[in-house]
C-alpha cells in the first residue's frame, strides 16, 4: 500500500508473477477444464485422442487467461470486456458488446 498526495492510504496498482499465475489458474479452473475430460472421452471413445484434445483445449484456455491477465494489467478500468473493447475500438463497439451480452 502506498500513500497519495493528500496523505491518504491507497492500494498500489501492481500485479506480480504470483498474482498473474493465480489469475491464470483461476480462469482455467473456472472454465471447467478439469470437468470436461469425461465429455470428451464419451464423444471421442479413445483415451489417447481425448488426452490430446484435453491438453490442446487446456493450452488454448491458458492463452486466453494469459491475455485477460495482460489486459487487466494494462487497462486500469473496471468493466472487463466492455472496458477493453471501449479502449481498443471506441464507444460504438463497446456499446455493441454490452448490448450483445
Amino acid at each position: 500500500m502506498g500513500g497519495d498526495a493528500n496523505g491518504g492510504v491507497q492500494m498500489e496498482k501492481t500485479i506480480g508473477l504470483v498474482q498473474g499465475i493465480n489469475v491464470i489458474i483461476g480462469s482455467m479452473i473456472g472454465s471447467g477444464i478439469f470437468v470436461s475430460p469425461t465429455g470428451i472421452l464419451a464423444s471421442v471413445k479413445s483415451v489417447g485422442a481425448s488426452l490430446i484434445l484435453w491438453v490442446a483445449c487446456g493450452l488454448f484456455s491458458l492463452l486466453g487467461a494469459y491475455c485477460y491477465a495482460e489486459l487487466g494489467t494494462l487497462i486500469h478500468r473496471s468493466g472487463a470486456d466492455y472496458a477493453y473493447i471501449l479502449e481498443a475500438f471506441g464507444p460504438f463497439c463497446g456499446f455493441l458488446r454490452l448490448w450483445v451480452e
